[in-house]
């Protein structure tokens, strides 16, 4: 018997291994089994079961052993297996990869090596007890694993007091002194707690027995909790002793016994929600009637929500999941980043109860792994989640909420490289789901589907409580230059609003897209900025850290006193971020309480949220940040939304600039005048006369669609054309570019004039983490004809002798950076 399994490693074959365990028919796809691999014991999924191997099977090989059957039963289920297998195919991923996104982290166990002594080492250590070598190294590795049985190699060198190679390890294995076992080790565990209940004839037991005044309390307390409470919670209120607790267990009176508890990742959020339903517009009505009319038909609709910022999509999605409850069904919301997942988690929570899950990246590995088992039990039926949510194991889905649909977070950038949207699309087919694009600005491409017809449509084109959008001036920096003679990065309009916002007792955003205090260091004399070491980027200022810092590799070095091209000591800072403009509010409006949102002030767990809820119960009064605070966020007293450096991303070299632009900055005006006052929004930009910004100011998506749709077919970029990247890295600049080459060459060995291959050329970012980096982007208006041009030049590759591991291929790329 065989078995075809995945590997969790980048490695899109699979590969064979024999199985002499119980009958094969008892082992099914998608469970995961122990096998050796090269010189490791790594956790492999199961995608077929054999009678016999493929006739194209080396005949010479040698078949190594399954070394154990890791589960009873498969984790991951039958539709999400099929997904996974889709996901490897269409994003030429690592089947194995991609079943280990399925389940929680750290759910495989870590393999260790323990060390015992055989008989021959045993004869070893007696003969070297009585000569001088007990002392050396070889002697006391042996006598340390002869009183310590079962001692692994980090124990082993702790105990020895000095660093022990896996060189000396290899020598005494290898002349048959010591014993390798290769044992499984549970990474996550499961998190108990100590409970306290009355014992079922505790009455009785109380007529003979004399109890204080603190246990009498204790049993009046249990008696109104229903018999039951936690342990914690009893030593805590009463300071009863645990011996104490003890003889009421020996006299009848209580039970003591640890109960498994989930980790309650809603434990740390706000819970001062109004859980009041509100009054649903017309709209919304209008929206919920056609919604719930596709969930009825229990057939797969995929269908695009377009709501105006403000317009009550939330409101719409729980309305929908309560209908979906109500059919026994389940139900996933995919947001794009973990920031705007807690709140939305709180605001279901409340409505729905304890069925909500929610899936992120953001909990603890402890969190992550019992809310994954409490969707597996089927305890949670609905899910709340950043991309990777899109693998829950939800049963019976009936309904898949993609939220800000358009946002590029749902692409993973590291394999494998699926995108969450799109995945979340195909799972809703397998499960004749429906499912909700939702987004006030959605992707060029989902709106031209639904305009085709692939996708239906449904739109949101006014505020709640008619509220309107708030009104938008465009600022010219240049004007704003010529008229105060400075340049700042404050324009003099948005200083006075923030002013006459403060006097009203009103909150204010500040949009900077950009962290640190400055962009980049320049050398006055020389013309050089300062770069990174590993990166071909340059370094940001950041001031706290009083560093220099990589915003890709982390690599930071102290800033210097002189150029360290030209050695001259003309340094100037240049550009702002998010610090220096935190800096600049605090000097400008010393009568104002500000903070700042952004990576750099999150590292620590939670931290994200607080300064949220911080700024939701108005302890601040002015809330600069990057993206971070530009989408999802509902702030009833924020009146004023100010925007600095607007037009940095239309520089991208990337065609979707203007887009990326346009989304940010209408989601970011989107925060302002959601409450009862009305809201304003200070655009400021060196490029005024951008059609982007035309289109934010006016609110006209429909206007920005029809004129970037018309760029996108003259250059043939979708949605009228499928793209491809080709990346490879590598350290050997020239190893890299001789690869990128060679593929290129297969690619273009199959011309079609449907498809267009551009490059080989280097990335825009040419050298990250050391790794130099070529591409070749491949454009085609059939997206099986790009499949099998490339499924072939890799089969090429590999006849050639190209290492496959360098060369990343990159389906549907939401950048091409």
């Amino acid at each position: 018997m065989f078995l075809e399994v995945g590997l969790p490693l980048p490695f899109t074959q699979s590969f064979y291994y024999a199985y002499t365990g119980e009958p094969l028919k008892q082992i099914q796809p998608g469970q995961r089994v122990l096998v050796p691999f090269r010189n490791q014991k790594l956790t492999a999924y199961v995608l077929r079961t054999h009678e016999r191997l493929p006739k194209d099977f080396p005949k010479d090989a040698k078949l190594k052993q399954v070394l154990e059957v890791l589960d009873a039963n498969p984790l991951i289920s039958a539709v999400l297996f099929d997904l996974s297998c889709w996901v490897a195919n269409y994003y030429f991923s690592s089947p194995g990869e991609v079943f280990k996104v399925c389940l929680p982290p750290k759910i495989n166990p870590k393999i260790q090596q323990r060390f015992s002594l055989t008989s021959a080492g045993e004869h070893l250590l007696k003969r070297l007890k009585h000569t001088l070598e007990s002392q050396h190294s070889k002697g006391q590795i042996l006598e340390l694993i002869s009183q310590h049985a079962g001692l692994d190699h980090q124990r082993l060198q702790k105990l020895s007091n000095r660093k022990i190679s896996t060189a000396e390890i290899r020598q005494l294995t290898s002349h048959n002194y010591l014993r390798i076992e290769h044992t499984p080790k549970l990474q996550v565990s499961t998190k108990s707690q100590w409970c306290v209940s009355l014992h079922p004839n505790y009455q009785k037991s109380l007529l003979s027995t004399k109890l204080t005044h603190k246990q009498k309390a204790l049993i009046v307390r249990l008696e109104k909790n229903g018999g039951t409470t936690k342990l914690a919670n009893l030593a805590r209120l009463f300071l009863v002793s645990r011996l104490s607790l003890k003889r009421l267990e020996q006299n009848k009176i209580l039970v003591l016994r640890q109960e498994r508890v989930s980790r309650n990742p809603f434990e740390a959020l706000d819970h001062s929600l109004d859980v009041s339903r509100p009054i649903r517009s017309r709209d919304q009505e209008k929206v919920l009637l056609s919604l719930k009319q596709a969930l009825n038909s229990h057939r797969f609709s995929p269908i695009l929500l377009h709501g105006i910022t403000g317009s009550g999509k939330t409101e719409v999605y729980l309305n929908l999941i309560e209908s979906v409850l109500q059919q026994k069904k389940t139900a996933l919301v995919l947001m794009p980043e973990i920031g705007l997942t807690p709140r939305v988690a709180q605001v279901f929570r409340a409505r729905l109860g304890e069925i909500v899950a929610i899936l992120h990246s953001g909990l603890s590995l402890g969190e992550r792994y019992d809310e994954w088992w409490r969707i597996k039990r089927g305890e949670a039926r609905v899910v709340i989640g950043t991309r990777s949510a899109v693998f829950a194991p939800l049963e019976n889905l009936g309904l898949i909420v993609v939220d800000e649909e358009h946002d590029p977070s749902y692409k993973q950038q590291d394999s494998p490289r699926y995108h969450g949207r799109d995945t979340a699309l195909v799972l809703g087919k397998k499960n004749q789901a429906v499912v909700v694009l939702g987004s006030a600005t959605p992707s060029v491409e989902s709106f031209h589907h639904s305009q085709t017809g692939k996708y239906g449509y449904l739109h949101l084109p006014t505020r709640i409580r008619s509220r309107p959008l708030p009104e938008v001036h465009l600022v010219d920096m240049r004007e704003d230059f010529k008229a105060t003679g400075k340049r700042s990065p404050l324009s003099k309009s948005l200083r006075s609003a923030i002013d006459h916002r403060l006097k009203r007792r009103e909150q204010v955003l500040i949009f900077l897209n950009r962290r640190g205090y400055s962009t980049y260091v320049l050398c006055r004399s020389c013309g050089q900025s300062i770069q990174c070491k590993y990166c071909s980027i340059t370094l940001t200022f950041h001031k706290v850290q009083k560093a220099l810092i990589c915003h890709y590799c982390s690599y930071s070095r102290t800033i210097p006193q002189k150029c360290p091209h030209c050695s001259r000591a003309y340094l100037y800072f240049i550009g702002e971020g998010t610090e220096q403009m935190e800096s600049l509010l605090q000097q400008t409006f010393p009568q104002a309480r500000v903070a700042r949102l952004d990576r750099d002030v999150i590292k620590r767990k939670g931290a994200h949220q607080e300064i949220l809820n911080r700024f939701r119960h108005r302890t601040i009064d002015i809330l600069t940040g990057t993206q971070m605070i530009a989408k999802g966020h509902d702030f009833p007293h924020v009146t004023l939304v100010g925007v600095v450096s607007a037009d940095h991303a239309l520089s991208f070299p990337d065609f979707r600039a203007a887009e990326r632009t346009f989304q940010l900055l209408t989601q970011v005006s989107g925060r302002a005048g959601r409450g009862d006052l009305p809201g304003e929004v200070f655009i400021q930009s060196y490029c005024p006369q951008h059609y982007c910004f035309q289109f934010v100011t006016s609110h006209d998506y429909q206007g920005f669609y029809e004129k970037e749709i018309r760029f996108r077919r003259f250059m043939h970029y979708p949605p009228f054309t499928t793209l491809a990247i080709i990346l490879v890295k590598g350290k050997n600049i020239d190893i890299a570019a001789e690869t990128i080459g060679r593929f290129a060459k297969f690619l273009q060995k199959s011309p079609n004039s449907e498809i267009r291959i551009l490059g080989p050329t280097q990335s825009p970012l040419a050298m990250i983490r050391s790794e130099y980096r070529f591409q070749v982007l491949v454009k085609a208006k059939s997206r099986s004809r790009l499949q099998a041009l490339l499924q072939k030049a890799l089969s090429n590759s590999q006849e050639e002798g190209l290492d496959l591991r360098h060369i990343h291929i990159d389906i549907d790329p939401v950048n091409v950076m």
